[in-house]
């Protein structure tokens, strides 16, 4: 039933909570003892206090320099993620063509007319 009359639905979802902050929108959801979640910033999640906490920042080359990146989101006991630096534009082209058969002669080819 949901499902058919989505579009009803969305509409009124929408009038109930047009003009509400977020904060106000929650504390609805929240005395009604519906399930719902504030979708975090870019900044607000790169800030947050758990990635800190539970070490989930690693640093990692690039050619533009050190950066923080976060760690896959999944653990391995007794396994540390290989974290390896940023290639750079290119840098395995020639080996990922010749994983992928193009012969040697091909790839010089292409490079000398640029397509590469």
């Amino acid at each position: 039933m949901r499902r058919r009359r989505g579009d009803e639905l969305d509409t009124a979802i929408t009038e109930a909570f047009r003009g509400l902050s977020a904060d106000q929108v929650i504390e609805r959801l929240d005395a009604a003892r519906i399930a719902n979640a504030r979708m975090n910033t870019v900044q607000e999640l790169i800030a947050h206090p758990q990635l800190a906490s539970r070490g989930r920042w690693r640093e990692v080359d690039s050619p533009a320099g050190p950066v923080r990146m976060l760690k896959p989101p999944f653990n391995f006991e007794g396994i540390e993620d290989p974290m390896g630096r940023i290639p750079s534009i290119g840098e395995h082209t020639d080996a990922i063509l010749s994983e992928v058969g193009i012969d040697a002669a091909s790839i010089a080819e292409w490079r000398s007319k640029g397509i590469i």
